[in-house]
């Protein structure tokens, strides 16, 4: 009797253990491209802050801080949303106020939808601000692996 409990036991265990399911989802990420470190400072809508910090994506109740330090090879997230046939310039629009840059040299890059300061793109209006990736992520789960296709839009930023 205990062999075959232990057996049902292994069955249901190799049989759960399956590939699981795709979640498809769209990000925008900022880069920073260039030689030196900066900080960025964005200015979400009322509606996304809470606790001083910020809701990052509509699939999950997560926050991030406001100001961060952005990744110098593959960018940092700056929202994700599960809804893929959205332009990146009018998700930022959704999500943000504003976006402000310092540069290690002092320089203040600002960027709205009202306008952008000290740099010649602006992803609040120009699609052609933004770079696409379609990346296949692996997200692993207790007992099983989920795939994780996202639409990513990157903002380069570089001097």
């Amino acid at each position: 009797m205990k062999q075959v409990i232990i057996f049902i036991l292994v069955l249901m265990l190799l049989t759960s253990c399956d590939k699981g399911l795709t979640v498809y989802q769209m990000r925008i990420l900022i880069k920073n491209d260039t030689d030196s470190s900066m900080k960025v400072t964005l200015y979400p809508k009322s509606k996304y802050v809470r606790y001083g910090m910020y809701s990052y994506s509509d699939m999950h109740t997560k926050y991030k801080d406001t100001t961060f330090i952005p990744d110098m090879k593959l960018g940092t997230e700056i929202y994700s949303t599960d809804t893929l046939d959205m332009d990146p310039q009018i998700l930022i629009n959704r999500v943000f106020d504003s976006m402000k840059v310092i540069l290690s040299s002092g320089k203040i890059l600002k960027f709205s939808s009202l306008g952008v300061v000290n740099y010649p793109m602006n992803p609040f209006s120009d699609k052609s601000a933004w770079i696409y990736q379609k990346n296949i992520l692996e997200h692993v789960r207790t007992w099983r692996d989920n795939n994780v296709e996202s639409e990513d839009y990157i903002f380069i930023i570089a001097r």
